[in-house]
């Protein structure tokens, strides 16, 4: 296995555009969990990580990083997401209609075994995609921005249970309590922090799944002129203009008839799809402004149809479900951060630890979105493309660090045994 002797030229890049508050020692550590986060293979504890620097210090050090470090991670959201913010709005500055900005708002569940009981922010959570049952680990929301051929994560954050927090709570002292935040209060919340860095010019499409469609999220995002492009659950309820009476999303779809729908294909980055889809306008319970409701069948016999709210009623329904495939890449997000980046596998106990945890990871993966844009020399498709060129560069670097203790002791045996000593 190869050793890390030297942060890369484009990380170090990538963190001076974000600007962070970082002490030396920090800046060091934050360089080399991210480092060794993209050449580890496998199970990536922080033991793991550190036996990859050549020049690391004790373990220890690289916990303490994150339980004991002074560094404010509310003042890593504000610098790094001004920063990842206005990269993403750089792109296509000069275009005499302004490119929209695509806000996808989601979360996702990373599994730890029962018996980890001694993580404070591990519990039972309902877990939506494997037989609506419980699933035990922690749960965490991302948002993630995208605009023309740029796009990143700007939000990684923790979800609590009620009962997690009550749990963490009652170990504490009053002035380190945490308190309860639902997902829609940390949604508002990383809104509210975006809102004042996106100029009132750009166009704006916050999409979302049918779980966050309420009408709070919704009335939130109007509130600063943006549109929502969301998914709905068939019961919620809906009037057209003529209608004297709500009725639920199913009950509508039963009652058009199959040649008021037309055929639709969407096109997403390597296929495209079929759909049926019928527009219907009106008023959704909970919501003043009238909006487009699509109905979407994969066929005319599907009894299951999908629902879609809009609120540009500009957009034809081809127009809206194919801004609607933008959302995908937070699904992508959710892959690699649980796969290629090791997000659930942090060996450290407290909240504030692994929440600081999570912001690295995070910003691990805001490095490979900002490298396979802004990388020169090479035509990335994927982040896996990103990660392999990455560790290119490690492995070159390690071979031509080994190549000069070769050239100064005169030997390959003697450099070889110098090289173990050092690395040891």
């Amino acid at each position: 296995m190869f050793k890390i002797v030297a942060p890369t030229q484009a990380l170090i890049k990538f963190l001076l555009l974000l600007q962070l508050r970082f002490s030396e020692p920090q800046q060091r550590h934050l360089t080399n969990f991210i480092e060794a986060l993209l050449a580890c293979d496998g199970t990536k504890t922080i033991a793991k990580l550190n036996r990859l620097i050549l020049d690391a210090t004790d373990q220890s050090a690289l916990t303490d990083f994150f339980t004991y470090s002074t560094w404010d991670n509310d003042e890593l959201h504000r610098l790094s997401q001004r920063a990842l913010v206005g990269w993403v709005l750089g792109d296509d500055q000069l275009a005499l209609v302004p490119e929209p900005l695509y806000i996808g708002i989601d979360d996702s569940g990373s599994k730890k075994p029962k018996t980890s009981l001694h993580f404070e922010v591990t519990d039972w959570h309902f877990d939506t995609t494997e037989g609506r049952g419980f699933g035990y680990g922690v749960v965490f929301v991302t948002v993630h921005l995208a605009r023309g051929k740029r796009a990143t994560p700007v939000a990684l954050r923790l979800y609590l249970r009620a009962n997690t927090v009550r749990r963490i709570n009652r170990a504490r002292e009053k002035n380190r309590r945490l308190p309860f935040k639902t997902k829609f209060e940390i949604v508002k919340q990383i809104l509210q922090e975006l809102a004042p860095l996106i100029p009132s010019e750009v166009p704006v499409y916050v999409l979302f799944d049918s779980w966050y469609a309420s009408a709070k999220l919704i009335k939130l995002c109007r509130q600063w002129g943006w549109h929502v492009i969301c998914a709905l659950k068939h019961n919620r309820s809906f009037r057209t203009p003529r209608a004297s009476d709500w009725r639920q999303l199913s009950q509508l779809a039963r009652t058009i008839r199959n040649k008021d729908f037309k055929d639709v294909t969407v096109k997403s980055s390597d296929s495209s799809t079929r759909y049926w889809v019928s527009t219907l306008r009106g008023r959704l319970k909970g919501l003043k402004d009238e909006v487009s409701i699509i109905i979407s069948k994969q066929h005319y016999k599907d009894k299951r149809p999908k629902f879609f709210l809009v609120t540009d009623l500009t957009l034809s329904a081809k127009e809206a479900l194919s801004r609607y495939m933008r959302r995908w890449p937070v699904e992508v997000d959710h892959l690699y951060l649980k796969v290629r980046l090791g997000l659930g596998d942090f060996r450290l106990r407290s909240y504030e630890g692994i929440a600081k945890y999570f912001d690295l990871v995070g910003l691990a993966l805001a490095y490979l979105y900002w490298r396979k844009v802004e990388e020169p020399k090479a035509d990335l498709k994927t982040l896996s493309d990103v990660i392999a060129l990455h560790r290119q560069d490690q492995q070159e670097a390690f071979l031509r660090s080994f190549g000069e203790l070769v050239l100064k002791c005169g030997s390959v045996d003697n450099a070889i045994a110098k090289w173990y000593k050092q690395a040891a």
